[in-house]
C-alpha cells in the first residue's frame, strides 16, 4: 500500500478546511439574510402601524366634524343639499338619536368609524332607591337580594363611613375581606367597580345564574345583567329617541314604563304616519320633551318620567379603527358636545 506523503496529507487538510470556512460563510450569509428579512417585516409592519394610528386619529376629527354638523341639520334642507352633502345622513342619523357605522378609505388605508349616543343607558351614579327598584325588577332580580344591594350601594359612593341597615362600609367589612380594602366613597369610575360592592355578583352584572351552589330546581337565573343599562356618563337621563329594540328594557327602569310602554314608546317614534307625515323620510323622533307627553303620556303610569328623559344626546362614544392591509390601530372615546363645548371625558388607545 501507498503511503500518503506530507504533500497529500496537508492538501487533504487544506480541503477540509475551506469546506469548513464555505459551510460557515454560508450560515454567516443565510443568517445575514434572514435578519435583513426579519428586520424588513418589523419596518414594515412599524411604518404601517403609524400609518393606522394616524388614520384611527382622522377618524376622531371626522367624528367630531359630524357631531358639529348634527347640530346644525334639521331634515328640512333642500334636495339639492342633501345630495351635495355626502356627510348630511350621518349628522341627520345622529341628530334623531341614531348610531352611525362608516367605512371610509383615505390614502393607503381604510377608516371605519363608529358612533353612538351614551344616553341610551341609566348612570349608574344618579340612581336612588326607586331607580334601583325598578332595575332589580326589570332584570329578574328576586327582592329579598334588593335590600343589601342598594344599601350597600349607597354605602359606597356616599363620603361617610357610617354603614347603613344592610350596607357595608370600610371598618366594619371592607377591610375583613381577602385582600382587605376600601369603600370608595365617591362616585364609580366604571360600571365592572360594581363587583367590588358588597352583595353584587358576576351574575347580577352580566347575567347568567345567581345561585350555582343550590339544587338546579332552585336556582335563579339572571338573563340581562344590569351592566347592559348603566353608564358612568351623562346627566341621568335617557334619550328616548336612541334607545332601540335590543335595549327596551332600559325604558322599563324609568317610572312609569311598562313593557308594553316601553313598546309603544318605539313604536310611536318609528310611525311614519303621525301628525300627516306621509313617507319614510319624514322626521318621526320626538322633538321635545312635551312633544314626547303628548304622544304617549297616555301610555305611561307616571308624569313624573318628563324628569327622566330626553330627546338630544350631549354625550357620544366614539371608536375610531385605523385599517393598513392587516394592521389596525384603535381608539375610543366618550366625549360631551353641546354645540359651545367639546370636551373629552375618556379616551382609550389601544396599547
Amino acid at each position: 500500500m501507498p503511503r500518503a506523503t506530507p504533500r497529500t496529507a496537508g492538501r487533504g487538510s487544506a480541503l477540509i478546511l475551506v469546506l469548513w470556512v464555505l459551510g460557515i460563510l454560508s450560515m454567516l450569509v443565510v443568517s445575514f439574510a434572514f435578519d435583513a428579512h426579519l428586520e424588513g417585516k418589523v419596518i414594515s409592519f412599524a411604518r404601517k402601524r403609524r400609518k393606522a394610528e394616524a388614520l384611527a386619529f382622522s377618524g376622531m376629527q371626522v367624528a367630531r366634524m359630524l357631531l358639529d354638523k348634527q347640530l346644525s341639520v334639521s331634515g328640512n334642507e333642500s334636495e339639492e343639499t342633501k345630495a351635495e352633502d355626502r356627510w348630511y345622513s350621518h349628522a341627520l342619523t345622529l341628530r334623531r338619536g341614531g348610531s352611525i357605522t362608516l367605512v371610509e378609505p383615505l390614502g393607503e388605508g381604510t377608516i371605519r368609524l363608529d358612533i353612538e349616543p351614551e344616553q341610551v343607558w341609566r348612570n349608574i351614579n344618579k340612581l336612588n332607591e326607586e331607580d334601583w327598584e325598578r332595575i332589580f325588577q326589570a332584570i329578574g332580580l328576586p327582592e329579598d337580594y334588593w335590600p343589601e344591594l342598594i344599601d350597600s350601594y349607597f354605602d359606597w359612593i356616599d363620603p361617610d363611613s357610617i354603614p347603613r341597615q344592610d350596607g357595608a362600609e370600610s371598618s366594619d367589612y371592607y377591610e375583613t375581606l381577602d385582600p382587605p380594602y376600601q369603600a370608595r366613597n365617591a362616585p364609580f369610575d366604571t360600571i365592572r367597580e360594581l363587583l367590588l360592592v358588597k352583595g353584587f355578583k358576576e351574575a347580577i352584572l352580566s347575567g347568567g345564574v345567581l345561585n350555582p351552589e343550590e339544587p338546579k330546581e332552585r336556582q335563579i337565573t339572571i338573563t340581562n345583567g344590569v351592566q347592559n343599562l348603566l353608564t358612568v356618563f351623562g346627566d341621568g337621563k335617557v334619550n328616548v329617541n336612541a334607545v332601540r329594540q335590543d335595549n327596551l328594557t332600559v325604558l322599563m327602569t324609568l317610572p312609569g314604563v311598562t313593557e308594553l310602554g316601553a313598546r309603544a314608546i318605539i313604536e310611536e317614534r318609528e310611525t311614519p304616519t303621525y301628525a300627516g307625515a306621509g313617507t319614510m323620510d319624514d322626521d318621526t323622533s320626538y322633538r321635545s320633551v312635551q312633544d314626547f307627553m303628548t304622544r304617549v303620556g297616555d301610555e305611561l303610569d307616571d308624569p313624573a318620567i318628563r324628569n327622566f328623559v330626553t330627546t338630544r344626546s350631549e354625550v357620544f362614544r366614539i371608536t375610531s379603527v385605523g385599517m393598513i392591509d392587516r394592521v389596525t390601530r384603535r381608539i375610543w372615546a366618550v366625549v360631551y358636545t353641546n354645540g359651545r363645548i367639546w370636551r373629552v371625558l375618556r379616551w382609550r388607545e389601544e396599547p
